[in-house]
């Protein structure tokens, strides 16, 4: 089911890449790099990952060899899945991205067909249910504290990707009513916001000194004779 799962990446890929502009696109991870992004403007496109083939960069997804602020667009194809640290790696595409840059990241749903098979001890070693599998509203969460703006999550592929399910051939229209909580596959789109910090202009009153010079003396006297 690995090239029938790509091919539908691929094609929600090809939805988003055309509202993705600049000079710069990194693909992180493996199956990033396999993926085409030739529906977007953005001409130099760059591969990075430890292994793989048709790779520009050979690096590790969480120290990224790269300037920051110089990256208008990321994209994570299950990226997450397969890492040992998430967080980093989040932080690391955060920090190359420029203001108002893109990121799209997809994964596995936990809550799904996919995902309970990962209460099967024969299939925890296998592909896909291996991966660690991070629920959309758990990346939702660490985007939102990282300052990006989630722009859009959608979820597809409700099957088990088992050789044996034809779930998703006659019951996808179905279950597709339920959104991208149960669904095997998710996509989300998001733009990494920065708040510009604008001087306030100084109130008058607080340029007022708050201590005068010179010797306190009483207003009233009272003279006490004896």
């Amino acid at each position: 089911m690995g090239d029938w799962l790509a091919m539908e990446i691929q094609h929600k890929l090809d939805e988003w890449c055309q509202f993705m502009f600049g000079y710069h696109l990194l693909k992180l991870g493996t199956l990033s790099s396999q993926l085409s992004c030739s529906a977007s403007t953005i001409r130099h496109q760059c591969a990075l990952a430890s292994e793989g083939a048709s790779l520009g960069i050979i690096a590790d997804v969480d120290e990224l060899p790269i300037r920051t602020g110089s990256i208008d667009a990321c994209l994570l194809a299950h990226t997450l899945d397969f890492s040992s640290d998430p967080h980093q790696i989040l932080r690391e595409a955060e920090r190359v991205l420029t203001p108002d840059g893109w990121i799209i990241i997809s994964g596995f749903n936990p809550h799904s067909l996919v995902g309970l098979g990962k209460l099967l001890p024969h299939l925890r070693r296998r592909l896909p249910w291996s991966a660690q599998m991070f629920s959309p509203e758990r990346v939702l969460d660490w985007l939102h504290l990282l300052g990006f703006e989630i722009v859009h999550l959608e979820g597809f592929t409700y099957s088990s990707l088992s050789r044996r399910s034809w779930f998703h051939f006659g019951r996808e229209n179905t279950v597709r009513r339920c959104g991208y909580r149960f669904a095997s596959t998710y996509m989300l789109a998001a733009r990494k916001r920065t708040i510009p910090l604008t001087r306030l202009r100084e109130a008058a009153w607080l340029k007022r000194p708050v201590m005068v010079g010179g010797m306190a003396r009483l207003k009233n006297q009272t003279r006490i004779e004896r």
